[in-house]
């Protein structure tokens, strides 16, 4: 037996995979090359096109930065050296950390041009110049290795320099001279890359500055001139903001919610995430003249410049943030209710993470990250992240963040409560909290915020909570105005008008004031109701006011309409079928006529999205047509704030004898009588029912038990039957996937469930249990 040695051969076409292979968009490469010149010290970078608009071997590229430059021996045995970095587990000399450190960035002069000569210079040294004819390695002769291709290095004077390139002499630095240029650079593709330049630096602090220029477009501003992006800045005057931000030490969480410029509250918590630290969220979301303010400043449309970036050590991660980059879910979530949460299209913004230990690892090819634990701990909008501290299984970061303005945003806040218990005090008074005498007004506030503040934020995690109690108490007032004058103009509007004859936008105006009505009633019930527990004479006002109550809720539901109880619950199964029909009709017309298009425009995973979603609604239909004529509850896919543990309880007595087609028996048990007042869909509560006993049955069960319990702060409604119990070749979080079963269904019921359950701010969770059968628990963080 014999052995010889052997070792790998480079061979010269190598150049291309980590050149053009790996970099493959122009922007990108000169993206880059700046941020090598940022790494090598310098506080700018300019960019200059010559004779660029046509290909040819008079076109130039120059990119020069005032960093600290290279010697001859950087250059041969670091920047000639290939995926060699210096940078790797090292910081700038300013303590931050490097942008790059792959060490192909070098290759990106490959990809704009054939040539190069590089300038470089250290302080107080010679100017180096190395010659690279890029055409020399794109042979296929099978003997020709990388390194048998010579470059050369030459040493010159200013003069030379200035004389070769008709720049003026440098104390240090790296000047790229790129010819040769294989692209085209016309002037909707420089106006293209100043828009991706303003896009890709976040420089708070203005030490770092980006200059383009052509010369085959002189004197146009539109090209030409520095670079800035100071959008961001700007719009926090005018929109509601939200930013939060881990510091180096990764302990807490800091988190502000911002009005038109002004705080609406500040929070801390405990950091729960294992790999975030020294990052910041930033997101502006765009109301129609927040929209129409951006066009003005940047002369994009916010649509057209992007929606959330990402920012690492300072430079911008494509394609993150792109338009039709929907890294993040926000489209996704959208789709399952327009009304209820924003999209890409209506928020603007950027996370910036300050990564000194390389937790986040960009991919080779500079568009996108690796999706490793840390980028999962950021974006994930499932509840499949473990806390580091506790039991807790979390949404990632971002969405724990993004839900507390989407919630401000969408539902606002309670803002006929806080005119109602804020006792008008001096605004001076106000701002010191040890001199505010209405502590209990004070509290009463505090929990029309919580709603908002506490979304997905369990309440073990809360370190401290400030409110603008001044701004929030002008923003009620200003609300209420607002709404004063509406109702003034309502009247006025609908005058001798019958509700029969009403618009669209006028029948949800008249519903808007209906439930508002309703809701002061209601506000006013419970402030009697507290009164007559203290006085027995004023049992006769709580009376009357229930019966002003009651007969409001019937104006409500009767909408002037003259018509019988059981006419008015016909029309209204008849129009949320009608609503939610059309829905599921709508969405596979626009499928088939794509796909009638172009087969190939509907993939697999957009197929099976559809079918989910309207599986989500022919269910819904299924329980309108099943319950709508006994139903006691508004059918609507309006939320109500009411008892949900006695919502179960009455749901399931209610209609035990409808679901007798399960062949289960199910009881309810609450024994210490808790209460959990939340808002919710009584027909999506009711299908979350619906399908936890549906499972159960499927599952062989004959008895379901629910048991309401409480631990500490956390309400709990556990589903427990006796039947076969789960299946071992999955885990029990798993089980709330798409298309994972544990029956012969379509794994469809419990992905349902998990989204109807995190609507209303709770967990839910599946396991076996000890001796036969499963327990699905729904809980709850309360006060």
């Amino acid at each position: 037996m014999t052995s010889r040695p052997v070792n790998f051969i480079a061979h010269a076409r190598l150049k291309d995979l980590v050149g053009r292979g790996l970099i493959n968009d122009d922007n990108v490469a000169i993206i880059e090359l700046i941020k090598n010149g940022k790494d090598a010290g310098s506080n700018r970078v300019v960019i200059k096109f010559l004779e660029a608009a046509e290909e040819g071997d008079d076109s130039k590229l120059i990119i020069q930065d005032f960093g600290h430059g290279m010697t001859f021996d950087d250059i041969r045995y670091k920047w000639l050296n290939i995926a060699y970095s210096e940078k790797k587990g090292t910081l700038r000399k300013d303590g931050e950390a490097f942008a790059g450190n792959k060490g192909i960035g070098r290759f990106s002069c490959d990809r704009l041009g054939r040539n190069l000569d590089l300038y470089t210079k250290t302080s107080g040294g010679i100017i180096n110049c190395l010659e690279i004819d890029w055409t020399k390695f794109e042979v296929d002769d099978r003997d020709r290795q990388i390194g048998t291709i010579k470059g050369r290095v030459r040493d010159i004077d200013d003069r030379e320099f200035t004389a070769e390139t008709g720049l003026p002499k440098f104390a240090h630095g790296t000047v790229l001279v790129i010819r040769s240029l294989r692209s085209r650079w016309q002037k909707k593709h420089l106006i293209d890359l100043r828009k991706e330049l303003e896009r890709f630096a976040i420089d708070p602090n203005g030490n770092f500055r980006i200059s383009l220029t052509s010369a085959d477009f002189p004197g146009d501003e539109v090209v030409n001139g520095d670079v800035e992006n100071k959008i961001f800045e700007k719009l926090d005057f005018r929109t509601t903001s939200i930013v939060a931000s881990i510091p180096g030490n990764g302990r807490e969480i800091s988190v502000s919610l911002r009005h038109d410029g002004d705080e609406v509250f500040a929070l801390r918590e405990r950091n729960p995430y294992a790999h975030l630290r020294d990052l910041q969220i930033t997101v502006f979301y765009l109301n129609t003249a927040a929209k129409a303010f951006f066009k003005r400043q940047t002369g994009y449309r916010s649509v057209d410049f992007g929606s959330v970036f990402f920012f690492l050590n300072g430079f911008r991660v494509p394609p993150y943030g792109n338009e039709s980059n929907d890294w993040l879910s926000l489209d996704r979530r959208k789709a399952q209710g327009q009304r209820r949460f924003l999209s890409a299209r209506d928020v603007v913004g950027y996370i910036e993470v300050a990564d000194r230990e390389g937790t986040f690892q960009p991919v080779s090819s500079r568009e996108g990250l690796v999706h490793n634990a840390a980028f999962l701990e950021l974006t994930s909008d499932e509840q499949n992240i473990k806390s580091s501290f506790d039991e807790e299984m979390l949404y990632g970061l971002f969405h724990k963040i993004f839900r507390k303005l989407e919630r401000f945003v969408v539902e606002g806040l309670d803002w006929d409560r806080i005119n109602e218990v804020a006792t008008p005090v001096d605004e001076d008074r106000l701002l010191d909290s040890d001199k505010f005498e209405y502590e209990t007004e004070r509290r009463r506030i505090l929990d029309t915020l919580i709603p908002t503040i506490g979304v997905r934020t369990p309440r073990s995690h809360t370190v401290d909570v400030q409110i603008n109690l001044p701004y929030v108490l002008r923003l009620a007032h200003s609300a209420t105005a607002s709404y004063d004058e509406f109702v003034q103009n309502l009247q006025e509007k609908f005058e001798g008008t019958s509700a029969a004859n009403l618009s669209p936008s006028e029948k949800r105006d008249l519903s808007r004031f209906i439930k508002r009505q309703a809701k002061e009633l209601a506000v006013k019930g419970e402030s009697v109701q507290q009164l007559g527990q203290a006085n027995t004479a004023l049992h006769k006002a709580q009376a009357e006011t229930k019966h002003q109550l009651a007969v409001e809720e019937k104006r409500r539901l009767f909408a002037e309409f003259e018509s019988t109880a059981d006419q008015t619950r016909i029309l209204q199964m008849h129009h949320q079928i009608g609503l939610l029909s059309g829905k599921v009709f709508k969405a596979f017309d626009r499928a088939i006529r794509k796909y009638r298009a172009d087969p190939d425009s509907l993939t697999k995973d957009q197929l099976f999205d559809l079918i989910e979603r309207s599986i989500f609604d022919i269910d819904k239909i299924r329980k309108v047509s099943k319950f709508a004529s006994k139903a006691s509850f508004d059918l609507s896919t309006n939320k109500v704030k009411e008892d949900l543990v006695q919502f179960v309880q009455e749901y399931i007595e209610s209609f035990n004898e409808v679901s007798l087609d399960w062949n289960i028996k199910v009881t309810f048990a609450n024994p210490k009588q808790i209460s959990l007042v939340r808002s919710f869909r009584p027909i999506e509560l009711s299908m979350l029912v619906d399908n936890l006993i549906d499972n159960a049955g499927k599952a062989g069960a004959k008895l379901l038990e629910v048991v309401v319990a409480q631990r500490g702060s956390k309400v709990s409604l556990s589903f427990s039957d006796n039947g076969r119990g789960l299946p071992e070749k999955y885990k029990p979080e798993e089980l709330f996937h798409s298309g994972i079963t544990t029956t012969s269904g379509s794994g469809i019921g419990l992905r349902h469930a998990q989204k109807i359950v995190e609507d209303i701010e709770g967990r839910i969770s599946i396991k076996d249990n000890e001796g036969q059968g499963a327990t699905v628990k729904v809980e709850f963080d309360v006060s």
